[in-house]
């Protein structure tokens, strides 16, 4: 007796993969861009205390607590950062939303998928306690794409800035 391959989960594996692997990489260099700019904010100058922050705080923080961080430390610290990229940080919460679409999507398969050729899906979401049915499309996924690429730059300036600032103060420490 010869088994049937279950041909349904390798064909939407294959295409959930796609639409997967284009987004996470990116939106995980956005998440480690945000935990180094706040490792780098909260533990500046002490290197141990960083390597602490940012392998033992950040793991235990959500994603959206980390954006939320992150929008507060800079709108309190960094007021003139704050101001430039303000309405692009506000996207993050953009992201934290797609890629818990993109995991309800992985935990219910949609026959939709697999019966055509269009690169589209049902997602079954909860929306403030009700039962909603949402679609993740080629267009909009390619969106939120270009959005987490967009995001990343912002996240790396911010960076950049905030890595300046932090040493332009351990030289002045060291001048007095």
């Amino acid at each position: 007796m010869v088994e049937e391959k279950d041909t349904y989960s390798e064909e939407y594996g294959d295409r959930l993969e796609k639409m997967m692997g284009s987004f996470s990489a990116r939106m995980l260099h956005v998440e480690n861009l945000m935990n180094d700019i706040m490792s780098r904010h909260f533990c500046s100058g002490d290197g141990k205390r960083g390597t602490l922050f940012f392998s033992v705080i950040t793991p235990q923080m959500s994603f959206r607590n980390k954006i939320d961080t992150l929008i507060n430390m800079l709108r309190i610290h960094y007021k003139d950062i704050y101001k430039t990229y303000d309405s692009d940080l506000r996207k993050l919460h953009e992201i934290a939303q797609y890629r818990n679409d993109l995991v309800h999507l992985m935990l219910a398969v949609s026959k939709q998928v697999h019966k055509n050729d269009v690169d589209s899906a049902q997602i079954h979401k909860s929306e403030k306690g009700k039962s909603a049915i949402g679609e993740i499309d080629k267009k909009e996924h390619e969106r939120k794409v270009r959005l987490c690429t967009k995001l990343t730059t912002i996240l790396k300036t911010i960076q950049t800035d905030i890595i300046g600032r932090s040493y332009r103060s351990d030289l002045s420490d060291d001048s007095q």
